[in-house]
């Protein structure tokens, strides 16, 4: 079983802001169903108060850690997806991400694969969140993270010490 400690390394080792966040999102006990319809506009940096609708519109404000607005506002301003984590043995490899309203932004490869087939750009967002998750559970040699939120109330009462 994966720890908390290993988590906040993995989280602390993302070059990517885009990436940390999604961790520590499921951290603080968000399920990956609702970091998928997170907008820049979500944050309220004043108040740390993250403002969470689903897709029914139906809404709830939840207060996030310093680390977590930080993070937010880091993955808001991303334009660039640093690919396999920043280690390549010939070069740093770096795709473009498309500007969204969305918190989680696509890449236009991620978009285009999917476009045949998911007309939602909610569907896009939660496959590239799942792509990322697998991608960082193989960088890291962790293949409980991809199984995060299924341990997410576990850590939930644990995530704040």
């Amino acid at each position: 079983m994966i720890t908390l400690d290993k988590i906040r390394f993995i989280e602390s080792q993302c070059i990517n802001p885009q990436d940390a966040i999604i961790i520590r999102l499921l951290m603080e006990g968000f399920g990956i169903h609702e970091l998928v319809y997170l907008k820049k506009d979500s944050l309220d940096v004043e108040s740390q108060m993250l403002t969470l609708k689903d897709c029914h519109g139906i809404k709830r404000q939840v207060t996030v850690t310093k680390r977590c607005l930080d993070l937010y506002q880091s993955a808001v301003n991303q334009t660039k997806y640093v690919v396999n984590n920043g280690y390549s043995p010939s070069r740093q490899l770096s795709i473009n991400l498309r500007d969204s309203e969305y918190l989680i932004k696509v890449s236009l490869q991620d978009f285009i694969a999917n476009q045949s087939m998911i007309t939602e750009m909610d569907s896009v967002v939660l496959r590239t969140i799942y792509m990322r998750l697998r991608r960082l559970a193989e960088f890291f040699k962790t293949p409980e993270l991809i199984h995060l939120t299924s341990i997410k109330p576990q850590l939930k009462e644990i995530a704040y010490a």
